[in-house]
Formats: C-alpha cells, structure tokens, sequence
C-alpha cells in the first residue's frame, strides 16, 4: 500500500505544483523517481525528523502541499511537539506518511513497534488519521487529503491486501443484527476477515479513517448488536476502543465493548508481525477461540 500512494503522489504532482514531497532519509528504491523529476519539490532532511515536520509546516506557509514522510515511530514520537506547534495549532495541511505501523518492524524490538501513535494526535486540534485496510483505499487516499486540506496523518500498514475492495470510510459486512461484531482498521483487518470465513454469522466493521469517527454512523452500524470487540494493533487506552467507548456512552447504546490489542511493550524476539499477534492474541486463530469463550459465558 504505501507504493501505491507514494505512486499516487508522483502522479498528482504533475498537475498539482502545489504538491512538495519530503522525507528523512527514507524510501530507498522509491521516492527516486520524484527526485528526478520533481527536484525543486523534493527534499530529502536526513535523519532530521523534527526538521521534517518544521520545513513542512513552512512550506504550508508559503502555499504549498507537503507530504512528509518516513517511519511511523520516528514521523510520530520523536516530532510530537513540532506537529502540535507547527502543524495543528495552525491547522496547516500537512499530510505526515507513516509506514511500519503496529508489529511491521518486529525484530526491531519495542522501540521500532508503533503502537502508542495515532492516539496521541487524537487530542490535537484539526487532525484526521486513515489506516488503509486494503489497496482500493490507499489508492484513493491521496486525492481524499488534498481535498480534505487538513492536517493528516496516513499510517500505512505493510502488505497489498486486495479485500476490503472499498474506498469507504466505514465498511460493514455481515448481518447488521448479529450478536457479535468485530471493529478493525489496517492490517488486522486481515485477520478479522479470516474469522468472518470461519465464523459467516460475525459481522465486521472496517474502518479507514480512525479518527474522527463517523460517529451517527458508527452507533447506526452498532446499536443492533450486543458485543463489539475491538481489535487493534494499539494501545487500548488511547486507539481505537476508547474512542468506541465514548461512542457508546455519548450515544446510550446497549452494547458491550472489549478491547483486544497490545496490554504492554515486550522485547521478545519475533521475525514478524505475526508472532506479535499470536503472542498477544491478535491472530485469527485466537481471536476465535476469545469469541466462542465470550459466547459460551453469556
């Protein structure tokens, strides 16, 4: 996904001059051929990730477009004070690119895992955040920002996935009126997918923009069921179940929500993403066993 939208890009900039593209020493193999092309719109900061953000916000203030991209957990913690000063005090239109979001780095250890990142922007003015969950939406998504003209952050999940084929928002599948639904956004979604096949009476609900939430729409979608289990590649505490949380209650529903992510950082050893999500019970297999054991005990 993230080449379809730094492709996306490249191609917008031939017709919009606006559009400037930035990165900290990322995008090896990538981002070349906009340097060639575009080099008076293209500026590498180096390993300078706060520069990042304060150049963006500078070129926003001249007029221009910026995209400012690297890796999620350096685009995120390292800048946290230059995108509320820079950028959303001033609700600039910076579009910050994350990459390598949740367990993508996982041999990296904790401090390469990004899972404490976008619930951090959620309490800063003027921001929205997209996790593509599949192709059609990370194709889609650059047209969205620049019509959009807010700050915005775009964490972009590793992998190609094909399903959801939908550049919704908010994407619903299954019978609106079963007992249980699983609520996912990005890679999980891969996951909660392969539970749908495994179990045809779950409903899903997909989300490609976590923040803010639709929220009328959202308590429509969930107000016929009993349970939702939210399932995260995030902290529980500030992702995506505490804003469900604050759905449910501004909105009275009847309904149950459960947090499955991440409980703590660890510095086990893992080759993938995927050992991760087995170890914290993320995995379809897994996620499986927690509904039928959450079913039997009700």
């Amino acid at each position: 996904m993230r080449n379809l939208i730094i492709k996306k890009i490249f191609d917008e900039m031939s017709v919009n001059k606006d559009i400037f593209f930035l990165t900290a020493d990322m995008g090896i193999n990538l981002v070349e051929p906009i340097q060639e092309k575009f080099p008076d719109r293209f500026l590498n900061v180096g390993i300078a990730e706060q520069n990042l953000i304060g150049v963006s916000a500078g070129l926003a203030n001249l007029g221009y477009r910026p995209f400012a991209y690297t890796i999620s957990n350096f685009l995120i913690h390292r800048c946290l004070e230059q995108i509320r000063n820079d950028v959303s005090l001033h609700d600039y239109p910076v579009t910050l690119i994350g990459t390598s979001t949740g367990f993508d780095n996982a041999p990296l250890g904790p401090t390469h895992h990004i899972t404490d990142d976008w619930g951090m922007l959620k309490g800063f003015a003027n921001f929205q955040v997209f996790c593509p969950s599949s192709r059609a939406f990370a194709e889609s998504l650059v047209s969205r920002v620049l019509a959009d003209s807010k700050p915005t952050y775009v964490r972009v999940p590793k992998g190609n996935p094909v399903e959801p084929d939908s550049v919704e928002d908010v994407i619903s599948i299954g019978s609106g009126n079963s007992e249980v639904v699983l609520v996912t956004y990005g890679s999980l979604a891969q996951e909660c997918l392969t539970v749908k096949e495994t179990n045809p009476e779950i409903s899903l609900i997909i989300l490609n923009r976590i923040h803010p939430l639709d929220e009328k729409l959202l308590a429509n979608k969930l107000q016929a069921h009993k349970v939702a289990f939210c399932v995260e590649d995030h902290s529980s505490t500030s992702g995506l179940f505490s804003s469900l949380c604050e759905v449910v209650v501004r909105n009275q529903l009847n309904i149950d929500v459960l947090p499955f992510g991440p409980t703590r950082s660890t510095f086990e050893v893992g080759g993938t993403a995927d050992y991760y999500h087995r170890i914290f019970d993320l995995n379809s297999d897994s996620l499986v066993k927690r509904i039928g054991k959450f079913s039997g005990n009700r």
